[in-house]
């Protein structure tokens, strides 16, 4: 009896065995493109089996049973592209069961480079266009710092010649007789009493040079000055034409 129930117990593993299956698919890059060229592919089955697929492709006959299956693509000599799923067979037949590679840990590291890389010499970019533009402006106010610098000094140095020009012209003025017996005779012709404005209607010359030429006249005590209100009156003393 115990000898019967083994080889029913065989048979059924026998049986079991006897379920297999092809498993196949292609396979695909990172972006679902399917890759070309030299890609590995094993199952842990046993025995184990290997495949180099060069058009994307792979299958392999596998019994009921659990397995796993890697792929790896390498570049240059470089891993590039490595993949590792699990799958479970449970019935005969003809089953599509795709691949998609990831980057290797190695391709992800390059990558993570180039990436912080091209942020930096982007950074450097940004800081050399803010040097430059820096520089730019600081030269462009510098330049009209020193026009305006230049164009203050032109200035004052025109006022301080038209200032002496004045100064020259009042003092000729003054020290010309024939413009002192100009006012001598115009306070005459008003009986020898007139205002400081009406002085300045009758000579073309400033207020200023006016007063320059009373108190010159004072001074020699020809004439005389008398405050009243807001106004001067001039008040003739000698009876003098021309001035020594």
């Amino acid at each position: 009896m115990l000898k019967k129930l083994i080889i029913v117990l065989m048979l059924l593993i026998l049986i079991e065995n006897c379920y297999a299956a092809t498993i196949y698919g292609n396979i695909y890059d990172p972006d679902l493109n399917q890759m070309k060229g030299r890609i590995e592919v094993e199952v842990d089955s046993s025995p184990r089996q290997y495949r180099v697929s060069t058009d994307g492709t792979y299958s392999f006959f596998l019994l009921v049973g659990k397995y796993t299956i890697k792929a790896k693509y390498e570049e240059h000599g470089r891993l590039k592209y490595i993949a590792e799923e699990r799958i479970v067979v449970r019935d005969e037949g003809r089953f599509i069961h795709d691949i998609v590679m990831y980057p290797s840990p190695e391709e992800e590291e390059r990558l993570m480079g180039d990436v912080i890389e091209e942020p930096s010499n982007k950074n450097n970019s940004i800081v050399l266009f803010m040097i430059i533009g820096f520089v730019f402006i600081v030269s462009i106010l510098l330049v009209f710092y020193i026009l305006k610098k230049t164009r203050k000094k032109e200035y004052i140095q025109e006022k301080k010649e038209e200032s002496f020009d004045e100064t020259k012209e009042e003092k000729e003025d003054i020290e010309n007789p024939e413009s002192l017996d100009t006012i001598i005779k115009i306070i005459k012709e008003n009986k020898g009493r007139i205002t400081q404005r009406e002085i300045r209607k009758q000579i073309p010359l400033s207020e200023a040079k006016i007063s320059l030429m009373i108190t010159e006249l004072e001074d020699k005590g020809i004439v005389k000055r008398i405050k009243k209100g807001r106004g001067n009156i001039i008040i003739f003393k000698k009876n003098l034409v021309l001035i020594d």
